[in-house]
């Protein structure tokens, strides 16, 4: 079996060589194909060469992981950013689906995310292209779309669509209305909740996140429940009530 190969970029020299020093060490299928330390020589390489593993900087001098992504044609890598932190860059990240690994990279979260892409399908045009337009959007709070990925495909789903969530131990079940199937997402509901609060969620109970624009009656009998639209009923904890006042 061929083995997988993998480039990387990054303003700081020695930020790539602990990463190379970690692949070394624990991921030694990986093949290093070259570096970059500025997105013009990266975009060079990579317009030019086929790698299966892109590990990229966020936050560069006068540059961002996201200018390298814009200068590309065609591209079928796996895509592993690799920051300090950039609350709109994970944001976005979050959003699309994307692997990102938080500097010092952490030997087993590099060996899960080396994992995770021997076990899954090449990175789409599309999936990186709505990672770039995720990024653009997230400042202004403009994001249309989600990426929901469940174990056989990335489903891009409007957010304005998403009528509430449901959490069920570590996964999160998408209802969408319109009698489409429920979504189930191998995340918990928390890592959701503020993902989605600038776009009018709010957790009403421990186990659900609702769309305010979908709700249309809060019930007090039973204990206190919301009728959303299509006819879901979703318990709402006494703790939480405040929320639905403040609204």
């Amino acid at each position: 079996m061929n083995r997988l190969t993998c480039y990387m970029v990054d303003d700081e020299q020695g930020a790539i060589d602990s990463l190379t020093s970690l692949i070394n060490l624990y991921a030694p299928s990986l093949q290093i194909s070259g570096s970059s330390t500025n997105v013009k020589d990266a975009a060079r390489f990579l317009n030019e060469n086929k790698v299966d593993i892109l590990f990229l900087d966020i936050r560069m001098q006068n540059e961002t992981g996201f200018d390298l992504l814009k200068q590309l044609g065609h591209y079928r890598f796996h895509l592993i950013f690799v920051t300090a932190y950039d609350e709109y860059g994970i944001q976005a990240i979050k959003f699309s689906a994307t692997d990102y690994l938080l500097k010092p990279v952490n030997p087993e979260e590099l060996i899960a995310a080396v994992y995770k892409v021997q076990n899954n399908k090449t990175t789409s045009n599309e999936q990186l292209q709505m990672l770039i337009q995720s990024h653009e959007q997230q400042k202004n709070n403009q994001q249309k779309r989600i990426a929901l990925a469940d174990q056989s495909q990335i489903k891009y789903v409007l957010i304005c669509d998403i009528i509430c969530c449901k959490a069920d131990n570590s996964y999160t079940l998408f209802y969408l209305g319109n009698g489409k199937p429920a979504i189930i997402v191998s995340k918990p509901i928390a890592d959701y909740e503020n993902l989605l609060l600038p776009y009018g969620f709010i957790r009403v109970h421990q186990s659900w996140l609702v769309n305010t624009a979908k709700m249309e009656t809060f019930k007090k009998e039973d204990g206190g429940y919301l009728l959303m639209e299509g006819g879901m009923q979703v318990p709402v904890s006494r703790q939480r009530r405040h929320l639905l006042k403040e609204l």
